[in-house]
């Protein structure tokens, strides 16, 4: 029903704008010359509609060569970006963007050797590493967004395929949760190509108190994690995991934000009903199992709300920035030996349901001529059991450096994160070559520092049993051998 919904709101908006345009087309004469006379104009009218469209792009090509065992070439990534706009009169507007992608890298070199895995699965029996799922990632094409612009005096609709972002911290999730995010290179890419559009309707409201902005998102997609045996590969979805159905209005997400000014600052207060873009491992693990009775997972995705706000206040030379939330039901997992009931295995079902809050402060600013972001985030569990896996407190911190060098038409760059409880980092220098107005091109590096991540179940003792003891989850350190450098060429249009 809402999807046939769906496709009614999108069929009037197109309907109205084509109404709209086609009206002062209405006098009609019949008489031969005037046919003549409007045929003509009717072509010059053409003419000027397509005239009207606007096409913007870019070609690119992105290779990266693994720097650790084994060293390979791992991306030869040839992208072909289009976004094309178009206005229907004066109010609506209509965008598009796409992409398309194929990795050669996959033609010249061996599969095992670009995703490294008998290397990243070297503590695991051979048999089980290569029964393992292979899926390379290329060919892709994907519609990034589909949408249209309906401006009025004091409201904005916007109706299709978008993103929407809440954030004011540079590359921090902490209010801005309303798209989720493709992990197909972890979180490498640009900020907007890691993000995933939904199809929404988008309706901001002007007044002079404030601005308020509400969501109706019907299309449910949460985290795409990294194809099966890529060399990013690490959350991958366990079969069976039960995904609720989209496209009904009990399951659909909601949001509300409004925007305000006050005291020299930029505040924004949210509320988002939404869906944990993380399947909840719900599991059944008996203690002390063998290695033949291993757990019993049924994964299933769980319903949030989130509480936010965030705001922005130049002072002086310097811009602070902040954000805020509080996040109802949010599930965490249990470690392997939690039993407070003594029945022989993990309580309830190995996950704990807590709020949490989450907040992050930032201050941007020029320094020696660098612009220069600082900022720490911090999660914060309430109701904190020792036996969850996740620390109470977890802190990260991230620093952004960037100068431009007009005499050699370079730019610099730098971003360094750090997690202060898994201590593992990351390092990203780059620097971009502008050799003409639409040709660029660039030269990085990603470092990785950190350990891998072990949950116990991968670990079996002398006597056949699952180390329960042997816990620890980490995110950037599974990834300490994929230090790598790349190069990017870049043709606009």
């Amino acid at each position: 029903m809402i999807k046939q919904l769906w496709q009614f709101i999108v069929a009037v908006a197109c309907c109205s704008v084509i109404s709209s345009t086609s009206a002062q087309e209405t006098d009609l004469n019949l008489d031969f010359d005037s046919l003549f006379t409007e045929t003509v104009q009717q072509q010059e009218e053409e003419s000027s509609l397509w005239s009207d469209l606007r096409l913007s792009g870019y070609l690119k090509n992105e290779t990266a060569y693994r720097l650790r065992e084994p060293r390979s070439i791992t991306k030869i990534r040839n992208i072909g970006y289009l976004n094309a706009q178009y206005p229907f009169g004066n109010r609506v507007d209509f965008n598009f963007t796409g992409w398309a992608y194929y990795d050669l890298a996959y033609d010249l070199f061996n599969y095992e050797t670009i995703a490294a895995r008998l290397e990243r699965n070297s503590e695991e029996p051979l048999a089980f590493v290569e029964n393992l799922a292979q899926e390379k990632d290329s060919p892709v094409a994907q519609i990034r967004e589909l949408y249209f612009d309906m401006a009025y005096d004091t409201l904005d609709l916007r109706i299709g395929k978008q993103y929407v972002i809440w954030g004011v911290l540079e590359g921090v999730r902490v209010v801005d949760e309303i798209n989720p995010m493709d992990f197909r290179e972890l979180i490498l890419p640009d900020l907007i190509d890691y993000r995933i559009s939904l199809w929404t309707v988008k309706l901001d409201y002007y007044a002079n108190a404030g601005d308020v902005q509400l969501l109706w998102i019907p299309d449910l997609q949460f985290h795409e994690p990294a194809p099966p045996g890529s060399e990013w590969e690490l959350l991958q979805e366990v079969p069976g995991t039960r995904k609720p159905e989209s496209w009904t209005l009990e399951n659909s997400e909601f949001g509300i934000k409004f925007d305000t000014y006050l005291a020299n600052t930029e505040l924004s207060f949210s509320y988002f009903y939404t869906w944990d873009d993380f399947p909840v491992i719900f599991r059944t693990v008996k203690i002390g199992a063998s290695a033949n009775e291993g757990p019993v997972f049924f994964p299933s995705y769980t319903r949030i709300s989130m509480y936010g706000a965030t705001a922005v206040r130049p002072v002086g030379e310097y811009i602070l920035k902040g954000e805020l939330a509080y996040v109802e039901d949010k599930f965490f997992g249990r470690s392997n030996v939690a039993d407070a009931n003594n029945d022989g295995f993990v309580d309830t079902n190995g996950e704990a349901q807590k709020d949490h809050i989450r907040w992050g402060m930032g201050v941007d600013f020029l320094a020696f001529g660098w612009d220069v972001a600082v900022g720490a985030t911090q999660w914060i569990i309430l109701d904190y059991e020792p036996n969850l896996i996740q620390d109470r407190v977890d802190t990260s911190y991230n620093l952004f450096v960037r100068r431009e060098f007009p005499q050699y038409a370079l730019t610099v760059q730098g971003l360094w994160i750090f997690l202060q409880q898994m201590n593992e980092s990351y390092m990203k220098p780059k620097a971009t070559f502008q050799l003409s107005d639409r040709f660029q091109i660039a030269v990085g590096l990603d470092l990785f520092d950190g350990e891998k991540s072990d949950f116990g179940l991968s670990t079996v003792t002398a006597q056949g049993q699952f180390n329960a003891d042997v816990q620890r989850a980490q995110f950037l350190g599974n990834f300490h051998n994929n230090d790598r450098i790349f190069f990017e060429f870049k043709y606009s249009f």
